[in-house]
């Protein structure tokens, strides 16, 4: 090191030579004269005596400005197994084909639950519930099975098993009764799909939310939504049978539900877990029982 450099004085110092030539540029914009120099196993930046509190205040002002875009979000935090979630979601299903399949108890499922956006706008709320536990074939149920378990495992990972399985239920009874009201008079349709494209957007909005990286391109920063979006259009606009509308709505619902609970605390609490995962279940059982009763 010659004479000359020992005359300049260290502002900052890391084991990163593209950090030092990055801080070198924001002094370099303020025409402070400044220059790297590795020291042992360190660079340092470097300025001359008579600039060192003018750059030592620029550099406090640029970290202070961007410690909060550098700082990456923490991942989304896993609270839960997922597991009663996958099992609660499939026994309503199976549960639910096998009442049809064998006209249980003498009831027709398919008149009682269906969802009728007539019979619902005149108060049949209930249909909105029991039309996301009915099926039409076996593909039909077996696609949203599969689907559905994926989503409510992730869910279950991330707010827990009954809140998860709790936000389904709502996203897709939600998202029926939009498409109900958006819907032509005379609309019906039954199925899952609502639910579970709602998982979707819960996935979706709660990733990006919780877990984007911040201080990056904004490309990165809205990849979860992207890839949300895209896996919505892949596998929600496809079929003769397909009820679009039903898909768009429970995936606009669950965004929303899961864009409001990323901004709550992660609810934790084993009592918080189960009452949430008691009420969605009376919540499905609770809407069959009114309509059955109120068919008959």
């Amino acid at each position: 090191m010659d004479v000359d450099s020992q005359t300049w004085l260290a502002v900052a110092s890391g084991a990163d030579e593209r950090a030092c030539a990055e801080l070198a540029l924001v002094l370099e914009a303020r025409a402070i004269p400044s220059r790297p120099e590795r020291r042992g196993r360190e660079w340092v930046l470097c300025v001359r005596p008579e600039d060192a509190s003018a750059a030592a205040a620029e550099l406090a002002s640029y970290r202070r400005e961007n410690v909060r875009l550098r700082a990456p979000a923490p991942p989304p935090q896993a609270i839960g197994t997922g597991g009663f979630g996958v099992v609660s979601f499939l026994a309503v299903l199976m549960i639910m084909a096998i009442c049809v399949h064998e006209l249980a108890f003498g009831v027709d499922w398919l008149a009682v639950g269906r969802m009728d956006a007539d019979r619902m706008l005149a108060g049949e709320w209930w249909r909105t519930v029991t039309a996301l536990t009915l099926h039409v074939d076996t593909a039909h149920l077996l696609a949203n099975a599969g689907f559905g378990a994926l989503f409510c495992y992730f869910l279950g990972r991330y707010l827990g098993g009954g809140v998860g399985w709790i936000a389904i239920v709502l996203a897709g009874t939600l998202g029926n009764a939009l498409n109900g009201w958006l819907e032509a008079p005379g609309h019906l349709s039954i199925g899952a799909s609502t639910a579970v494209f709602g998982a979707l957007g819960l996935l979706t909005a709660y990733t990006w939310r919780r877990g984007f990286p911040r201080g990056t391109s904004f490309r990165a920063r809205v990849a979860p939504v992207v890839a949300g979006i895209a896996l919505l259009a892949y596998t929600g606009t496809g079929g003769p049978n397909t009820d679009i509308g039903a898909h768009l709505t429970g995936f606009a619902m669950g965004f929303a539900i899961g864009f409001a609970v990323a901004r709550a605390p992660l609810p934790t609490s084993m009592r918080v877990q189960i009452a949430a995962g008691l009420a969605a279940w009376l919540l499905v059982i609770g809407a069959w029982i009114w309509g059955i009763v109120a068919i008959d």
